[in-house]
C-alpha cells in the first residue's frame, strides 16, 4: 500500500525511527547551543554525492519528522530540530550536504530558519521563500 511516498508495510521502520531521533536531537540541543552543534558538525566533511534513491528517502524522513514535530512533539517551528536529524543522518551515510541557516525582516520581526541543501538544491523546500532569507551559517 502507498500512502504519500510512503510504501507500508517497508517503510514502517521510519515511523518508529523518528521519533527516537527527534528526542535525541532535542536532548543534544538542550544541552548544547544550536551554535555549538554547528562547530561540531563542521568538522564533519564529506564528499559523497547523494544519488536519487538517498534523495528519495530523505524526502520520506523529512516528511515523517516534519510531521511528528508538528502533531506529536507540538512544535510551532519544526525546522532547527528537523534539519539538525537530516544532516546528522546524512553525516551517517557520508554524504555532503549543506547545512544553512538565514534570517529575515517581516513587520519589524526578525524570522529565521533553517534547511538542507543535497546535491545543490534545497529539501522540501521552496526555493522562492527561501530567496527572502539572508544566510547567516553554512556548514
Amino acid at each position: 500500500m502507498d500512502y504519500k511516498s510512503f510504501s507500508f508495510p517497508k517503510d514502517i521502520y521510519i515511523f518508529f525511527l523518528i521519533p527516537i531521533k527527534i528526542i535525541f536531537i532535542q536532548k543534544k540541543i538542550k544541552k548544547a547551543s544550536f551554535n555549538k552543534l554547528l562547530l561540531i558538525f563542521k568538522e564533519n566533511n564529506f564528499s559523497e554525492k547523494a544519488d536519487d534513491i538517498f534523495v528519495f528517502k530523505l524526502n520520506k524522513f523529512y516528511k515523517a519528522s516534519t510531521f511528528f514535530l508538528q502533531k506529536f512533539f507540538k512544535d510551532p517551528n519544526p525546522c532547527i530540530t528537523r534539519t539538525l536529524l537530516l544532516y546528522e543522518f546524512c553525516c551517517h551515510k557520508k554524504i555532503k550536504v549543506k547545512l544553512i541557516t538565514g534570517v529575515y525582516k517581516e513587520n519589524n520581526i526578525l524570522k529565521g530558519h533553517s534547511w538542507l541543501e543535497i546535491n545543490g538544491e534545497p529539501l522540501g523546500e521552496d526555493k522562492r521563500i527561501l530567496s527572502k532569507f539572508t544566510i547567516i551559517s553554512e556548514v
